[in-house]
């Protein structure tokens, strides 16, 4: 009988033998078993009848061959295989089943999505406190590396009553819905549905997400049983579950604090802490086992990379807490541990010097995205102490000279994993680096660290002054003072070539971005990162100038520019205020960006309040009330903010009189024209009144003077 087509061989050895044997499905003669008799002959009587049979019922016009083609015992050309081993099989097993898993979810999240039309969350700060409206309360989420998420979550994970065993080698483990409990599941840890919703918030919501993380890469990860080698390290998952709690009424956080107990200003927090009787929140304990967890595993030397990402997520639970004592020493750590990791230099960038420890005690990089998320982490380290520090006078943890790395990759080629070669990238000691924006190496986080950057060497520039100007260093002698002891008048470092160039790339950095990327608000949508970014320049105007403002005389620029930046960071206020987007979301540094712009204006009423100008009293007193206002907002939500309204409130009281008001209706853009000082103190000017205003923003004690 005719016989079957036979595939392609793709073997890779001419000896049919080999062949033969190696295939497991393939029978020597007289050792097949079949449902039919067979014998040994050629042909065999099966083929015989077979082919007599097709003759007599044959087609008109069909012409059968006279004898039959027997095709038993033909060996077909067979690939070559070699056998899996255990470990192969478990992993494909195991592989197979986190496919399921995905389906399944996917299933599930289709089903919840077409039966919730909205997003439930938290808007206070307990789970206690009722949630407000999801209408109008909806968490956006604008993600400025295109890489936004669409996913609903509901407040409350959902019930399931089912469950359905599975078994994985020799591991039995239960199936709750679509997650997998799994028998070694960590202890301390929220149950893997739970944990997989606050995991899922946080990158949703928290804006350095997913640059601290390769979001595909991690979800895949949970995924995995907690005894794999790629499941998240216990301490990120605990951290993660402790920031989540700001995004979700799912679980309980601390409660605001209460100011009329403890001045807002007050550094050792935690000793109030200590006086009450409530138990810790759901966040409270996450984050003390993210805290334990890292340090056992520090100690150990394991997992280092992800105690570092953990201190990282710590440090970001900690700032909008407010929390300063924890935040100092966390983000302190971070910046400590990266540099042992290696990760605050790049090849070839290391020591001349000759060593026995390596430059990093980490393994080199398996991939791209392994390399970049090292790099991303570093960075984010980076920015959390510097923007921290910039509300102190301490030193730094790390000299920005200590720092050798290359910039970021843009969003979309880090989640893409795409290689970019050295060359074509900026490195943190590049010339002109932050007035330079290669556009095919530009994006809005791109913009933000060069913004932390910047921030970082005025604060530096203030902290270092003294000690350079009296050993002599030319880069900061002044043409107002050349030596240092010949007068008890203070230095005045404004007339020095690296206060003017320093100047000079504050007021220009903004006007240097691509044009793409000047404007962080789009149709609506705001670029977090960007917008950030946006604030920092005139931030880091106020911390130049504010030393040297004398806000009652009319000629002082300084003075001028301390009011400009000022005014400029209430535009960016009500240009946000102004979308629908949710503020509560933006990124931590925000709100002590607004609390400096009030500051400033705060010390201008005072003076107009001195100087009896009614028109300018109305109009800084209505700005006031609007910054106030925006930080109070933001403060319902996250802890940080609620304190520097406080502070701004108790800084209006002090300086002015009376308490913050409900906003009237003022105008923007703000009048930013030099004549306004003018205006502004012509009165002043003339009196005798010789109060200066530059000690209140100064005061000893306080934590928050400006760097």
């Amino acid at each position: 009988m005719p016989r079957a087509p036979q595939q392609p061989s793709n073997r890779t050895s001419s000896n049919p033998l080999m062949t033969l044997s190696s295939h497991p499905n393939v029978l020597k003669r007289n050792q097949a078993s079949r449902a039919i008799s067979v014998d040994a002959k050629r042909p065999c009587s099966t083929c015989l009848r077979s082919h007599a049979h097709a003759v007599s019922h044959a087609p008109p016009g069909v012409t059968m061959p006279p004898q039959p083609e027997c095709t038993f015992d033909d060996v077909a050309e067979v690939n070559t295989h070699v056998p899996e081993g255990p470990k192969n099989r478990y992993e494909r097993l195991e592989n197979r089943i986190n496919e399921l898993e995905m389906l399944l979810r996917q299933k599930e999240n289709a089903a919840n999505n077409s039966n919730n039309s909205s997003l439930y969350y938290s808007e206070n700060r307990s789970s206690s406190h009722p949630i407000d409206s999801p209408s109008s309360h909806y968490p956006q989420h604008n993600d400025s590396d295109g890489t936004s998420s669409t996913s609903h979550f509901s407040h409350s994970p959902p019930q399931h009553a089912s469950t359905t065993p599975l078994s994985v080698g020799d591991t039995t483990i239960s199936s709750v819905g679509s997650d997998i409990m799994w028998p070694n599941w960590p202890p301390g840890l929220p149950g893997p549905e739970l944990l997989r919703h606050l995991v899922e918030v946080f990158f949703m919501f928290h804006p350095h997400a997913n640059r601290l993380f390769h979001a595909p890469t991690f979800m895949n990860s949970l995924s995995l049983p907690p005894s794999h080698h790629k499941f998240p390290s216990a301490p990120v998952l605990h951290a993660i579950c402790a920031i989540g709690s700001l995004y979700t009424a799912a679980v309980t956080s601390p409660p605001l604090p209460n100011y009329d107990e403890v001045s807002p200003d007050e550094i050792f927090l935690e000793k109030y802490r200590i006086k009450q009787n409530r138990p810790d929140s759901f966040a409270e304990q996450q984050a003390k086992l993210a805290k334990e967890t890292a340090e056992r595993l520090n100690a150990l030397g394991e997992d280092l990379f992800q105690v570092l990402q953990a201190n990282i997520i710590l440090t970001w639970f900690y700032w909008s807490h407010g929390r300063w004592v924890d935040i100092f020493l966390s983000s302190a750590h971070s910046m400590r541990l990266a540099v042992p990791l290696g990760l605050n230099m790049c090849p070839p960038f290391h020591s001349i010097t000759k060593s026995e420890r390596p430059p990093s005690i980490l393994p080199p990089a398996r991939t791209v995205i392994e390399d970049e998320t090292r790099r991303n982490s570093f960075w984010l380290a980076y920015a959390t102490e510097r923007q921290h520090g910039c509300g102190n006078g301490w030193a730094l943890s790390l000299d920005n000279q200590d720092v050798s790395q290359l910039l970021p990759l843009r969003g979309d080629q880090f989640l893409q994993g795409t290689l970019v070669q050295p060359i074509d990238r900026q490195w943190a000691q590049s010339r002109d680096l932050l007035l330079v924006h290669p556009e095919n190496q530009t994006d809005s986080f791109i913009l933000y660290i060069k913004g932390t950057i910047l921030i970082s060497q005025v604060k530096a520039f203030n902290l270092r002054f003294r000690s350079k100007h009296f050993a002599g260093d030319p880069s900061v002698a002044t043409v107002y003072s050349d030596d240092p002891l010949s007068s008890d008048e203070p230095v005045d470092p404004r007339g020095s070539a690296a206060f003017i160039e320093l100047d000079h790339i504050v007021s220009s950095f903004r006007a240097s971005f691509p044009s793409h990327l000047r404007n962080p608000i789009n149709d609506n949508v705001v670029d977090n990162h960007l917008y950030t970014t946006c604030l920092i320049p005139h931030v880091a105007t106020v911390v130049l100038h504010d030393p040297h403002a004398e806000v009652r005389q009319s000629g002082c620029i300084s003075a001028l520019k301390i009011l400009t930046a000022a005014r400029a960071i209430l535009d960016l206020i009500y240009s946000v205020w102004s979308t629908s987007y949710d503020i509560t979301l933006l990124d931590s540094f925000c709100s002590f960006c607004w609390f400096v712009a009030g500051r400033v204006l705060v010390r201008f009423l005072q003076a107009a309040l001195d100087a009896n100008s009614i028109d300018q009293v109305s109009t800084l007193r209505a700005e006031i009330d609007f910054v106030h206002s925006a930080i109070a907002k933001v403060g319902q939500r996250i802890p940080l903010a609620h304190r520097f309204a406080k502070m701004l409130d108790d800084l209006i009281v002090k300086h002015c009189g009376s308490a913050p008001r409900i906003p009237v209706q003022i105008t923007f853009p703000r009048p930013l024209e030099p004549h306004v000082l003018h205006t502004l103190f012509e009165e002043s000017a003339q009196s005798d009144n010789n109060i200066s205003l530059h000690e209140s923003l100064h005061e000893p004690g306080s934590f928050l003077s400006l760097a």
